[in-house]
């Protein structure tokens, strides 16, 4: 960065360089660049996706967040700052190049004509030299890559900077991108890929996973030319950042306890406004590309949503659940009733549901799928927390593979009308109470013990 500073500053040096266009510091040339000059069909979003990848190492710091020793501080530090100092090289970059260098210059040496006396050029060059008319224009702003090259005081400092700062991207995204996917293969979301989940060595380094980056890095390098894979590089990271944004946007809304930023100036609607900005800029910028993108990832989620893996991350979409429940239970609790809208609201005594299945199928039948159905299970023998939880789960279970909407509600008492009682009493929510107790009939009242008679008997006075 110094070397090409003090270039821009000594100027140009050779004849050279000012047949390429490159004058030294000029208010007319930054006049004549200020305004922009797409041309072969080029405009913001074509050079803006062939641009983005230059800054896309803000999550370089979140995806190795496991090796920080304190990551809440280390990353909004690091990647702020990281933020600050490049967008300021690259716009100091911009302008001295845009204050020194015309847009096109044929390159003819022949064309540098100075006073002999003063050793300055002549009016007519700055004018000579932009003229395409005759052999074109192979140099300038927008025909030379070499431009920072031929601006600096020596020249193969910029290739050893450019060779640097290659080594050291690429390096950042050789080590966050495999890590990223052995965390997706270890939970096994998706088949065949387990293999790059495997970790080596006592930090657990993913080497199948640096092998296939690698792999595919090369694979695109061989295409030789890297503007026709930036724009497709663009889209997808534009799809990540798309996806973290709405992310944490619907993790604020759904208040989820488990996010709590810790950022002063965090805005959940500046997270939605950036998700929904990002989608119109990869539409824009190539249609197809972001309809196939959003098509993989459409894919993807769909086949979560089919194979239904044994996870729990404890996502924003859980919380999102409870908070919609929690909202609509007290929305109701403030509806007056009618009875245009009454719906049955039944509490059945079941024990295990799976016991009585025929009961449990009826009293479905009567709801029928619009109302509220609570299985209660009185337990008459004293069992531990774990036993009655494992329980709960095992009809919970039973009930989903029935496919029957219902809830459990287990209580342990020795008496049987006690503890339905306390059952009737209080199962439910706001007005998400039974109004409607069903109990199996007794077949065996004239064999059964006398107590197990009047328990029933008491249950059915309640």
């Amino acid at each position: 960065m110094f070397d090409f500073i003090a270039g821009s500053i000594i100027g140009p040096v050779k004849d050279q360089q000012i047949a390429r266009g490159y004058f030294g510091w000029s208010t007319q040339i930054l006049k004549q660049n200020m305004m922009p000059d797409y041309r072969d069909g080029n405009n913001f979003f074509t050079v803006f996706a062939v641009y983005f990848p230059a800054a896309t190492g803000i999550l370089a710091g979140a995806n190795i967040s496991g090796d920080l020793k304190d990551p809440s501080k280390a990353i909004p530090k690091g990647t702020f700052l990281a933020i600050g100092i490049t967008t300021i090289v690259y716009i100091a970059f911009h302008v001295i190049m845009n204050a020194n260098v015309v847009r096109d210059a044929n390159g003819l040496l022949e064309l540098i004509i100075s006073d002999n006396q003063t050793g300055r050029l002549l009016p007519n060059v700055f004018e000579t030299i932009q003229d395409c008319s005759s052999n074109g224009c192979s140099y300038g702003l927008l025909n030379f890559y070499q431009i920072v090259e031929m601006m600096s005081m020596f020249g193969p400092i910029i290739y050893a900077g450019i060779f640097a700062a290659a080594l050291s991207s690429a390096l950042a995204s050789l080590v966050s991108a495999p890590k990223v996917f052995q965390a997706l293969c270890n939970d096994r979301l998706f088949p065949y890929i387990s293999l790059f989940g495997k970790g080596y060595g006592p930090n657990n380094e993913p080497r199948p996973g640096y092998l296939l980056a690698f792999v595919i890095a090369m694979c695109c390098c061989l295409l030789g030319e890297l503007n026709l894979i930036a724009p497709i590089i663009s889209n997808f990271f534009l799809a990540a950042y798309t996806l973290i944004n709405f992310s944490c946007f619907h993790a604020s809304f759904s208040r989820s306890p488990g996010f709590r930023p810790s950022f002063r100036y965090y805005n959940q609607w500046l997270s939605l406004m950036s998700a929904i900005l990002m989608t119109l800029v990869m539409f824009i910028t190539s249609w197809s590309t972001a309809l196939l993108t959003f098509l993989i990832i459409l894919v993807l989620y769909m086949w979560i949503l089919y194979r239904k893996p044994d996870v729990n991350w404890g996502s924003s979409t859980q919380a999102q659940t409870y908070r919609s429940a929690l909202t609509s239970v007290h929305r109701l609790n403030a509806v007056p009733e009618h009875v245009k809208n009454y719906r049955p609201q039944i509490l059945f005594l079941s024990g295990h549901p799976k016991h009585r299945p025929d009961h449990v199928d009826l009293a479905y039948l009567i709801i029928k799928n619009s109302g509220l159905l609570i299985c209660g299970n009185v337990i008459t023998e004293p069992i531990s927390v774990r036993t009655q939880n494992k329980l709960q789960n095992d009809s919970n279970q039973w009930l989903m593979k029935q496919n029957i909407k219902a809830f459990v509600d287990i209580i342990q008492e020795s008496d049987f009308h006690r503890g339905s009682a306390a059952l009737i009493q209080l199962s439910g929510i706001g007005k998400l109470r039974p109004n409607i107790i069903m109990l199996g009939f007794k077949t065996d009242w004239n064999n059964c013990e006398s107590k197990c008679l009047l328990d029933y008997f008491n249950t059915i006075q309640i």
